[in-house]
């Protein structure tokens, strides 16, 4: 079927248990969804032994479950085109309404890359945000044990299902972050387990962060692939720079190179740039009247009069509307003097 009518198929019934109880009629009213593929739907029952097998693989696994569309799968991975239907989990994390961050980097990383990567992390203690990686050697172990020793919560995303730990070095580590965070991927139990399934892997971790920081890489892998991913998705984007000359940073001063990140020398200039330090009232500014607000603007209105600052995904994710249309809408409105836009792609009512 795929992942995208999948998606088109769970958004356009509302849910995944409302799409098997329609009717073939209902189905064909699907834009894109086929004759041949309604036609398919109609003999799911045929593949119910199957689901049930998987079932019961999750539970004797204690794998839990997140479904798109839900309030508690990751917000931002909801917006990505080819995001998940279903995640599944092991641990004690909960994503809602929390900050995420990513840090990945080589498997082979220098001291001065484990260096920053550890600075990085005690920085962002006092913010609490969720710390993300893959779970491999080097720059993601390090992030995620570093994460640990300072009591944050931090997530792996795995490339396989959750009956195993790849590699197998880092089991105890994967234990303890189920203890203070969790184990995520998309993979059932027993899928084969293969080169490629990496990329998958790592749409998760461009996906559901707020912003992701590449601390050392080459200029090709892993990283640089989820990079990729992250800028794909619009997604924050740091590069860490290194000496000219090394290697092991030819990635991140490509990614600086070609404006696809930005250039992330002290750890305290991410937090400055999501816009985390708390900012001063702001004194003296003229309250537009609701009565003089368009349709569109008081839709604004009612859900950045509720808070302090909101997120561009949040805006458009409560008001229903695409990100290019509630980016377009807050342009207009940041023209007029209506919101102020602050780093971290934040928005306020002035």
């Amino acid at each position: 079927m795929g992942m995208h009518r999948c998606v088109k198929l769970v958004s356009h019934f509302g849910s995944a248990k409302a799409v098997f109880e329609a009717s073939h009629k209902d189905w064909e009213a699907v834009e894109g969804l086929g004759q041949q593929l309604c036609n398919s739907l109609k003999k799911w029952q045929l593949h119910r032994s199957k689901i049930e097998s998987q079932i019961e693989l999750l539970q004797k696994h204690k794998v839990q479950t997140l479904f798109f569309g839900t309030t508690d799968y990751p917000k931002p991975l909801s917006f990505c085109s080819d995001a998940p239907l279903v995640l599944f989990y092991r641990g004690n994390v909960t994503f809602k309404k929390r900050k995420l961050i990513s840090i990945v980097g080589t498997r082979r990383n220098t001291p001065q890359g484990k260096d920053f990567c550890k600075r990085l992390v005690k920085a962002l203690k006092p913010f609490n945000p969720i710390v993300c990686s893959g779970l491999a050697k080097g720059i993601d172990i390090i992030a995620h044990r570093t994460a640990l020793e300072n009591g944050l919560e931090t997530v792996a995303c795995l490339a396989h299902g959750m009956e195993r730990i790849y590699p197998t070095n880092h089991m105890q580590t994967a234990k303890l972050i189920c203890t203070k965070g969790g184990l995520v991927s998309d993979f059932l139990p027993n899928a084969p387990f293969r080169r490629e399934n990496f990329p998958r892997r790592n749409r998760l971790i461009a996906g559901m962060a707020h912003a992701i920081v590449v601390v050392e890489s080459g200029v090709a892998g892993g990283s640089m692939n989820t990079a990729d991913l992250a800028h794909r998705y619009g997604r924050e984007l740091f590069a860490v720079p290194g000496r000219p000359t090394d290697k092991k940073s030819g990635g991140c001063h490509q990614l600086i190179v070609q404006q696809k990140a930005q250039l992330l020398s002290d750890p305290h200039q991410l937090i400055e740039a999501l816009g985390w330090e708390k900012t001063p009232l702001k004194a003296g500014v003229q309250k537009v009247l609701f009565q003089s607000l368009n349709e569109q603007e008081q839709k604004v209105f009612s859900v950045l009069s509720k808070k302090e600052k909101a997120a561009l995904d949040e805006i458009a994710l409560e008001l229903g509307w695409p990100i290019s249309v509630a980016a377009s809408e807050l342009m207009q409105m940041e023209m007029k003097g209506m919101v102020r836009a602050l780093p971290g792609k934040h928005f306020e009512w002035i």
